[in-house]
């Protein structure tokens, strides 16, 4: 389908040449022959204004929003959803009736994946979550909203973990938020926990490893890496070794884009297709 005919979706982000969204979401498109065609768009944080101010003229209808631009998008949507509110950033845009609509699916693509993909349910589950950054605020909400009984969020830094609960209790008090640091933490609490979630670079190509008390996990508990490259992780090789079930990081790349793919196009995502574009892109 050439361009011209076509409405445009599209990924911001800088760096941005190592997106597979492009690949994930052609395929999907392609499957049920619609009009469009999904780009990668490099932009720089000081380009931010000057992008969506020509958006419109660009016919763009859609755009997912990667590092470092989900908080930066803010200020030029319309309407935020209920998930990017709570949040506090967007990874999905939906472009119509000449308004900005931003929403967040990276928790909602998470739980889907865990569920779909390992049978995983977090309600009433008590969860540890390693980090305390952008990816680990989606989760925490996400979590809340799914009524997990408690998160444990364990990060490097202390007050960082700290006031992550402490606006999340606030935010959602149905479920329990705690904190610790890597080095206070109760090793204890390990062997009452169902999930186990990394949301930090650990286990990335040189990122320091910490060491973790997994063998204190429970039988029946599941191993979450966010991390998708390498796609068994350190971590997820570890919890293997001992017997636990593990949940690799590209679900919820993979199922927080069928989300967006059903917002922008009203279709539903063929998923079993991006799932397969998706997994040769990562060489699996």
């Amino acid at each position: 389908m050439s361009k011209s005919s076509s409405k445009i979706l599209g990924v911001i982000g800088d760096p941005i040449s190592h997106s597979l969204s492009p690949l994930m979401h052609n395929a999907g498109l392609a499957c049920l022959k619609l009009p469009y065609l999904y780009e990668a768009f490099l932009v720089k944080d000081y380009e931010l204004g000057d992008f969506f101010k020509n958006l419109k003229k660009k016919h763009i209808v859609g755009l997912n929003v990667t590092i470092p631009h989900k908080q930066g998008v803010i200020p030029y949507m319309d309407s935020l959803s209920r998930e990017a509110r709570l949040i506090g950033a967007v990874n999905t845009i939906l472009v119509k009736n000449k308004k900005l609509y931003g929403s967040n699916t990276d928790g909602m693509g998470y739980l889907l994946s865990l569920k779909k993909e390992a049978g995983f349910d977090v309600k009433g589950k008590q969860v540890i979550l390693l980090g305390a950054g952008g990816a680990a605020r989606a989760l925490c909400v996400a979590f809340g909203l799914a009524k997990a009984r408690e998160v444990f969020i364990i990060n490097r830094t202390l007050k960082k973990a700290h006031d992550l609960a402490v606006e999340m209790s606030k935010k959602i008090p149905h479920t329990t938020y705690n904190a610790a640091s890597f080095e206070n933490m109760d090793k204890n609490y390990w062997s009452f926990a169902d999930l186990l979630v990394n949301t930090t670079s650990m286990g990335m190509k040189g990122s320091k490893w910490v060491k973790l008390p997994l063998s204190k996990l429970p039988a029946r508990a599941m191993v979450s890496d966010i991390v998708y490259n390498p796609s068994e992780t350190p971590l997820l090789q570890r919890a293997k070794k001992l017997k636990l079930s593990t949940h690799p990081g590209w679900g919820m790349l993979l199922y927080q884009g069928a989300l967006a793919f059903e917002k922008w196009t009203g279709k539903k995502a063929p998923i079993e297709i991006m799932k397969k574009s998706l997994l040769e892109g990562l060489k699996l």
